[in-house]
């Protein structure tokens, strides 16, 4: 069965990052922080006059003093849809989470996390809430860790709960330590699809996915640098690649010109480009290839970006800076949308406001702010 390849690289990126950092140098926050509450408000018009509304919480985090979580909540007009809690022990290692739906007593399930005489994770255990007249918690599935030499994840198995594995990935590294190979098994131990990464010094370049065969299921090409990212996918049939997928995003604004190769003479292009505060989606027929015409300041940072098919502009950013390198302004054009998005910080340099602006009649109105409030440990 073909997995998918962007849920395999996120799960083996995110595990990494976890591995390397605290849950609080992943946030990007700086300083001694203990507690962030995340709210949005909208605009309305009223007597000629933009109006805030009600503040309505979307997250609150409680972080620990070394940095990693003790709760993530999320909220949903208003009201808790989900909570998760964190233990550790004396090490700061975690050994417990607990999911909670909406604001429950009881949890819905929890995992419980084992590791090795080198600190290593070996084992995570997941299991479902059950009364204690019932028999108690009862053991849903779990996950088994297995390591190398040099510490690196070298098998990943999946375990249902008779203890029959569902499926496992074998992993292989170069002489750095880089991820060069991922073998992926089935529940008969039959393998299905193989993942390669190939890199230009520390920086991962691309991946592709073969099935069992060694025939091209996906290739992705990635790159790009200060928040944009930069990523082709091509999909195969045989050993043709029927389709290419070129996507520029930066988290707010996504541009993908999507190309369909199976005609060879004019192949069927278009280009979609979607916002995510709004949403805003739009999409274009073109006959010529993406271009993309990169802005830089003195210190090398990107501070624009066009897109281009032939002489047609099809969407544009800006980035303005501080002195001190901080973001303080995006802006976007296509389409018929003029967009803009603005930063406020604290004296501790984490931003505490990010307001969004829409362009109408040549003046840029609010629409909605997204806010935090943070507080530090003393």
């Amino acid at each position: 069965m073909k997995r998918s390849l962007f849920l395999i690289i996120f799960f083996f990126f995110a595990l990494f990052t976890l591995v390397l950092a605290s849950d609080l140098t992943v946030e990007g926050l700086k300083g001694s922080v203990e507690k962030v509450v995340t709210g949005r408000f909208t605009y309305r018009s009223e007597n000629d006059q933009w109006l805030a509304g009600e503040l309505e919480t979307r997250r609150i985090k409680v972080f620990s003093p070394l940095g990693d979580y003790l709760t993530v909540a999320l909220y949903i007009n208003g009201a808790q849809y989900s909570r998760h809690e964190y233990k550790y022990d004396e090490n700061g290692r975690k050994q417990e989470t607990r999911y909670y739906k909406n604001d429950a007593e009881n949890y819905t399930t929890r995992e419980i996390y084992t590791y090795d005489g080198r600190g290593l994770l070996i084992e995570e255990i997941t299991m479902e809430y059950w009364p204690v007249f019932l028999g108690g918690d009862r053991l849903s599935g779990k996950t088994v860790l297995a390591y190398d030499d040099r510490g690196y994840i070298s098998l990943k198995r999946l375990l249902n709960d008779h203890g029959v594995i569902l499926s496992s990935v074998r992993l292989t590294y170069d002489d750095g330590g880089r991820l060069i190979r991922e073998s992926h098994y089935g529940k008969d131990e039959k393998l299905e699809s193989i993942l390669l990464y190939k890199y230009e010094g520390a920086v991962l370049r691309g991946i592709h996915s073969l099935d069992s065969s060694n025939r091209i299921l996906e290739e992705v090409v990635t790159g790009g640098e200060n928040g944009l990212n930069d990523r082709t996918q091509y999909s195969y049939s045989g050993d043709r690649a029927v389709r290419s997928s070129r996507t520029l995003a930066d988290g707010y604004i996504s541009v993908n010109e999507i190309v369909d190769l199976t005609e060879t003479d004019r192949p069927g292009r278009r280009v979609e480009i979607s916002f995510a505060l709004e949403p805003l989606v739009v999409m274009f027929d073109t006959e010529e290839t993406l271009q993309t015409i990169i802005s830089r300041n003195a210190t090398g940072k990107i501070t624009g970006v066009d897109f281009k098919s032939g002489n047609y502009l099809l969407a544009g950013f800006k980035y303005y800076f501080d002195n001190a390198g901080r973001l303080l302004a995006r802006e976007y054009a296509f389409g018929e949308n003029s967009l803009r998005v603005d930063y406020r910080y604290d004296t501790a340099g984490n931003w505490i406001e990010e307001r969004y602006f829409k362009l109408e009649d040549h003046e840029y109105r609010p629409v909605s702010t997204l806010a935090r409030q943070i507080d530090y440990f003393e």
